[in-house]
């Protein structure tokens, strides 16, 4: 069953439903699963007790696998569009607090400011690692896109208040906040805003994972 949905259902952007990501899929069918549970149960009520029973064990089992194989996708994606969706990891805007938070690998990546001073753009960034020390790496590759499309590669990557290696990792010392600075290759003129700012570094699988803030105030 979930080979056809997969299979009926590559990637729901080919269908205009782009804001369908594979978190909500699942969800989706989750919500449909158990609609047609209850369903089925509603309209098995005047059956006989025997019939009944053996159609409530069946529903019950029928519903516990089905939510088992969903729970196990949303844990471990299969599918093409949620694997290369599960590496990309969108903001839009910021959350109830005001603040610009996503949860990546188990480290939280806050975006607290970015500015251009002179001619060139940066961005401070707070990193917490929620898991066991780490290393970072290749944080070098991210890229800030300015308005007009083109996109900035970073010179200078500052953790605290030391420079790190264009390719080098650092430390990331769980529960530690890190600041980190990303200096952007300089333009010209001034940036009002930020489109797009991708975060890009290599998970503990050797993932290549991307943190994307989009819409970001320059200061």
């Amino acid at each position: 069953m979930w080979a056809l949905i997969t299979y009926v259902f590559p990637d729901p952007s080919v269908f205009g439903f782009g804001f369908l990501n594979w978190k909500n899929l699942i969800l989706v069918i989750s919500v449909f699963l158990f609609l047609a549970a209850v369903s089925i149960g509603w309209q098995a009520r005047r059956l006989p007790d025997a019939i009944k029973g053996t159609l409530s064990v069946i529903l019950a089992v029928l519903l516990a696998g089905g939510f088992f194989i969903l729970g196990s996708e949303y844990a471990k994606p299969t599918f093409e569009f949620a694997q290369s969706q599960k590496l990309m990891t969108e903001n839009d805007g910021a959350n109830l607090f005001g603040k610009r938070i996503e949860l990546v690998d188990g480290v939280r990546f806050e975006l607290l400011e970015c500015e251009q001073i002179g001619q060139a753009p940066s961005c401070l960034l707070e990193l917490t690692n929620t898991h066991v020390d780490r290393e970072m790496r290749d944080l070098k590759q991210s890229t800030l896109f300015e308005k007009t499309g083109g996109s900035l590669d970073v010179e200078q990557l500052l953790v605290g208040q030391s420079k790190s290696d264009q390719w080098s990792a650092f430390a990331l010392v769980r529960n530690v906040p890190t600041r980190v600075t990303m200096v952007f290759q300089p333009v010209r003129g001034k940036l009002e805003s930020i489109p797009a700012l991708k975060i890009r570094f290599r998970s503990l699988k050797g993932e290549d994972n991307v943190v994307k803030f989009s819409g970001v105030a320059v200061n």
